[in-house]
């Protein structure tokens, strides 16, 4: 990372991993359409479309004592998922595609 973004607080990377989150009870969405989810998610997810009209409905239901780690196709949608979570006073992790989590211990099932 360069100055400015070590700087601004940038630089550093919550640790997502499945061997650090899991044993903390960390509660995942997959925030990518029905269909997406339904094809294929990491295993114990829960889908909240980010594109629905009631996404905003939906996160207002969740539990802020959790914390969740939310993630979709490439990171996108999950960065915007977790933008708009925390705005409504959750604890977010963004933990990006479906390519990153996997990398990072999740598995893909049920």
């Amino acid at each position: 990372m360069g100055f400015f973004a070590n700087l601004f607080g940038k630089g550093e990377k919550a640790d997502t991993s499945a061997a650090t989150l899991k044993p903390q009870g960390v509660k995942l969405i997959d925030v990518r359409s029905r269909g997406e989810f339904k094809s294929g998610h990491i295993a114990g997810a829960r889908n909240l479309d980010v594109g629905s009209f009631d996404f905003a409905t939906q996160v207002k239901r969740l539990n802020p004592k959790h914390t969740y780690l939310v993630y979709c196709q490439s990171g996108s949608r999950s960065s915007r998922a977790a933008g708009s979570m925390r705005a409504a006073g959750l604890t977010v992790l963004d933990g990006g595609g479906m390519h990153r989590m996997k990398s990072n211990g999740w598995t893909v099932g049920p």
